[in-house]
């Protein structure tokens, strides 16, 4: 017999439903639809103007299960499993707010919503770039939708889906409780967010991160729509602001990550090499190389080839630590990875599609992309800015091999052994790296394009050099530093510092709209 439960509201769940489908479906036509229209120009008159209204029905949708989720955790409908699990009755509002981004479904959600709102921005701000930049991010958003479908196919489960009731749950179906008609009557209370998570960083650092996260595919739409419109170079500047963007606001969010950890998490430190930790920082590395590498092609139209796979791999980082915390491989290596909720199938099929769709166009278009012969002077500062980039690089490379040991491990069946002390591990590597890029932000700029003298660069830098060795030997004495390679660090930061101070005004004469890098 069916049983008629009592005091379930289930039409909440369907309109969340139909939310979850129409966005799913709104964004799969708007990417068709936009990307037609790029490949053939001669139908973008009309797909383009279609695609911008399923754009807007798409993010309608996603607004539409936000604001739905918000309001039954705020009115405490513990018959959906997502409620119960991550609120209770006692939360204040900053915190039902939380619940949301607290679980798998709702992250997702998140960048779902930062996708969309960066979609509409371009569509109004770059039209001449809004077929392909949106028509990829369109993409993107059919793969993040389907995270939330939480629909069979073949015995195989798509995503996982906020709107599931408890008594559905696989944790809950077979619990006899849940036969009882009135078994909501039952339910005192809902498990609520974790107290580790009652913080006010919970309440900012997902959403700063999640949009860094989200910014991150800008620089990358960008490449893929001038592969696919045969720009091989036109991309590279209407990109840069947003790369930078991104750069910026992903940057921030790492470090709000960083503080909380320290103040709350007990993670052992303000950076304690978690794999997680590790997962966002690699992404913006890389990042930040591509923006100078863009700075350097807009200056002198050189290392185009670095900027797209830079711009690329960004992007592709982002999913691979995407994997990496949410496939549960992190289970015993992190404190901060999600567990697994049987979607890792689904995350390397959404990595691998964004690898193959990059390297296919890369391979098509790879004749036309100019290779020119490097003949920058030693003097020069896109010559410093490139190996600043290559740096950045190696530190990626170095923390991305030892954070995914857990993941060489089970693809190749090995044992590697993950460092005993990782912090010490990974300080080995990373400090001289650290002091290297200071020193290289300290003198980058004193260097013009093309060429230097370097005997007036020594000049402009002797008084910058001559205060940090006084400021470090007296901060060594009291600090009572011992390592040499914190002396260097400490030497190597405040120089930094001081030459940028030094450069904004004596060179630029405090002019800001020059002084952005300084």
């Amino acid at each position: 017999m069916e049983i008629k439960y009592i005091g379930e509201q289930l039409i909440w769940g369907h309109l969340g439903n139909g939310f979850i489908f129409t966005a799913f479906i709104s964004a799969l036509f708007a990417s068709i639809l936009y990307l037609t229209g790029t490949l053939k120009e001669q139908h973008a008159g009309w797909t383009h103007p279609l695609a911008r209204k399923f754009l807007y029905l798409h993010s309608l949708s996603g607004f539409g299960i936000f604001f739905l989720l918000l309001f039954l955790i705020y009115n405490h409908r513990f018959e959906y499993y997502y409620v119960w699990q991550h609120s209770n009755l006692s939360m204040p509002m900053h915190y039902i707010l939380a619940c949301i981004w607290e679980g798998q479904e709702g992250s997702f959600l998140l960048w779902m919503l930062w996708h969309s709102v960066i979609a509409l921005f371009i569509s109004r701000r770059n039209r001449n770039w809004e077929g392909p930049v949106v028509g990829i991010i369109m993409l993107v958003q059919v793969f993040l939708g389907s995270m939330l479908l939480g629909v069979y196919v073949f015995d195989y489960k798509i995503g996982s889906n906020p709107f599931t009731l408890l008594r559905l749950n696989d944790q809950f179906a077979n619990l006899p409780f849940v036969r009882m008609p009135d078994y909501l009557s039952r339910i005192e209370d809902g498990r609520g967010l974790n107290p580790l998570l009652q913080n006010y960083w919970m309440v900012i650092h997902p959403p700063t991160l999640f949009l860094g996260f989200a910014a991150t595919v800008v620089p990358f739409a960008f490449a893929m729509g001038g592969l696919m419109k045969k720009n091989i170079t036109e991309w590279v500047r209407p990109a840069l602001p947003y790369t930078f963007f991104a750069i910026m606001i992903l940057g921030a969010g790492i470090l709000m990550g960083a503080a909380w950890a320290y103040e709350a998490l007990s993670f052992g430190g303000f950076w304690a090499w978690d794999p997680v930790e590790n997962a966002s920082l690699v992404p913006w590395l890389t990042l930040v190389g591509a923006g100078h590498v863009m700075l350097i092609f807009i200056k002198r139209e050189r290392a185009l080839i670095s900027t797209y796979i830079l711009s690329i791999i960004s992007f592709l980082l982002v999913l691979y630590s995407t994997f990496l915390t949410r496939s549960g491989i992190l289970g015993e290596t992190s404190v901060h990875a999600f567990t697994d909720l049987g979607m890792s199938g689904q995350l390397i099929f959404y990595m691998l599609f964004f690898v193959f769709l990059a390297a296919t166009l890369l391979i098509i278009n790879w004749k036309k992309i100019p290779k020119e012969h490097s003949d920058d002077s030693i003097n020069s500062r896109e010559f410093w800015m490139f190996i600043g980039m290559l740096v950045l690089c190696i530190s990626a490379i170095q923390i991305t091999f030892t954070t995914s040991i857990p993941v060489i491990n089970k693809i190749f069946d090995v044992k590697l052994a993950p460092p005993v002390d990782v912090k010490e591990h990974f300080n080995s590597w990373q400090l001289p790296i650290a002091v290297i890029i200071a020193l290289l932000m300290a003198v980058g700029q004193f260097f013009k394009y093309k060429n230097s003298d370097t005997k007036q660069v020594f000049k402009k830098l002797i008084l910058s050099i001559s205060l940090t060795i006084i400021i470090t030997i007296v901060l060594t004495l009291l600090l009572k530093f011992k390592s040499v390679h914190f002396i260097l660090l400490l030497f190597a930061s405040l120089l930094s510092i001081i030459a940028n101070a030094d450069y904004f005004f004596r060179v630029l004469h405090g002019k800001f709209s020059f002084s952005g890098a300084s």
